[in-house]
């Protein structure tokens, strides 16, 4: 009898399998999933939403497309000069190199944010970009993505199911700050934390155009994870000295890896977004070469990830691979456990960081001055303005920490935005991501290419992981990890338009 016979009449398995056939039948996923309409595009189009964003966008697109035809034709009447262009001009050495730039490759850019960051960061002639060079980057990319497609005569914008959620969530949240913003300044930087960072989402959505382009990207984003993981083995072979408050005094660690971010809490909820995306990477890779690459890729971001001592990343790593495992193959779940059970034999470390999370003094410690202590101040926050907040920037997080005397960072990210926008904040961005995973989960169900299909699930759950991880951690207040999870969630969502989708023979 083989493994997988003798798996299916264990209990545990016929338990495994009883869970599942509940969850497919549940209400839960069926809402999650979402209905045959809902997951075409075109139902978006036809909506009443995607009509009115249709109707709104309809005229200054017919002015792009246009004047675009005007300047590549030569032809007097453009809109916005009424001029004939100099036959120089229209003889294309110009505007055709123009209307060739690509502002899709851009998005190379944005996904080599963690290096690109680090090096403006560390070079003094640069150091006047650190904080801004994001924001530089999205505004050319809005700037370029619709005069280089009113250039090519074709302007076109990909509707998804979470364009509408984004755009409530950003009206809910500029509500709240035009009536709840004590102190102006500190108001519009806190309020930048929550809205800007979604825009990359549709830069994601709609620039990724092809198979071989989204293939090639995140190949790119695997090759930098591992030189930030190789880093992290790094500093924790040379035992690089870190400062006293990343360890409880009760605990003895050796060190604690940081790599270029700087934080070994970010560091860990990095790899805990792109280790299931190097699985699915390993997982679809054809030939022993390539297999071997990817799992040469994952041995040190497993490494870097252990050697962080997040106990937080560690806990959002098991729920990221045990949504892949439910999602894509059963087997990882498998690997999981036998990793679970080996990892603390092998790091005892591990164990001793579990343990004393699980123990009462690590309770006492947390509650007289750690997370739940800040926890508890942030519900107190929530009684004391429950509807509208502190208001953004005033509790809990970055923009406090630089401002507000004495505050302290709270720790959850869902607890801060509760604290700073109160419930009806808190509704508005729950919503807003259970909506995002509903259109992650709804783009996995329609992919039939292999290859796309476990790069969506391997998306899906490092995007879990990081949701997972700021339960107790603000990692949404960086602005490397919020510009990732935008994007990354766009491009999922991007998926199953992409040209060069394979369908596999029916059997």
């Amino acid at each position: 009898m083989n493994g997988a016979r003798l798996w299916q009449e264990s209990l545990l398995g016929r338990l495994v399998e009883g869970a599942g056939l509940a969850w497919r039948h549940s209400i839960l996923r069926q809402w999650l999933n979402g209905s045959a309409q809902y997951s075409r595009q075109e139902a978006v189009r036809c909506s009443l939403t995607g009509r009115v964003l249709t109707a709104v966008a309809g005229f200054p697109a017919r002015l792009l497309e246009r004047t675009g035809a005007a300047i590549r034709r030569g032809i007097p009447g453009s809109l916005f000069l009424n001029l004939k262009p100099h036959p120089f001009l229209t003889g294309s050495t110009v505007l055709r190199n123009v209307a060739g730039i690509r502002a899709e490759t851009l998005l190379w850019l944005v996904i080599s944010y963690i290096v690109i960051d680090y090096a403006l960061r560390s070079s003094p002639a640069t150091a006047f970009l650190a904080g801004n060079w994001d924001e530089l980057l999205l505004v050319l990319i809005f700037l370029a993505w619709p005069v280089q497609m009113a250039l090519r005569g074709k302007l076109t914008y990909r509707l998804t199911p979470l364009d509408f959620p984004i755009c409530l969530y950003m009206a809910v949240a500029i509500f709240l700050f035009l009536i709840r913003s004590p102190h102006l300044g500190i108001a519009i930087e806190g309020l930048r934390v929550y809205v800007e960072y979604m825009l990359w989402f549709f830069v994601g959505s709609n620039l990724l155009l092809n198979k071989g382009q989204a293939r090639a990207l995140v190949n790119w984003l695997v090759i930098l994870g591992t030189l930030v993981a190789l880093h992290g083995v790094y500093q924790y072979i040379i035992g690089v000295p870190i400062p006293e408050n990343w360890v409880d005094s009760a605990e003895t660690v050796r060190t604690r890896v940081f790599s270029i971010v700087g934080s070994p809490n970010v560091l860990g909820s990095f790899l805990v977004m792109l280790i299931p995306i190097t699985v699915s990477q390993l997982l679809s890779a054809r030939g022993r070469t390539r297999k071997y690459l990817y799992t040469l890729c994952l041995v040190p971001m497993v490494l870097s990830l252990i050697f962080t001592f997040s106990r937080g990343a560690w806990l959002a790593m098991v729920g990221a691979l045990t949504v892949y495992g439910l999602m894509y193959n059963w087997r990882i779940l498998l690997g999981l456990a036998a990793a679970a059970y080996i990892a603390p034999k092998l790091v005892p470390t591990i164990g001793a960081r579990i343990g004393y999370m699980l123990s009462p003094a690590y309770l006492v410690s947390s509650t007289r001055a750690g997370r739940v202590a800040r926890w508890n101040m942030a519900l107190n926050k929530v009684k004391n303005n429950p509807l509208t907040g502190e208001g953004f920037g005033r509790f809990g997080g970055a923009v406090a920490d630089r401002h507000i005397p004495s505050s302290h960072y709270v720790d959850n990210f869902y607890l801060k935005t509760a604290a700073e926008s109160g419930l009806i904040g808190i509704a508005a961005l729950v919503w807003l991501l259970i909506s995002g995973v509903r259109c992650a989960l709804n783009t996995y169900r329609r992919l039939t290419d292999p290859y796309l299909k476990g790069l969506a699930g391997g998306m899906i759950a490092g995007l879990v992981g990081v949701l997972l991880h700021n339960v107790v951690e603000n990692i949404f207040e960086v602005p490397m990890m919020t510009t990732y999870f935008w994007l990354l969630l766009g491009m999922t969502a991007a998926l199953p338009h992409l040209k060069g989708q394979e369908t596999p023979p029916l059997d």
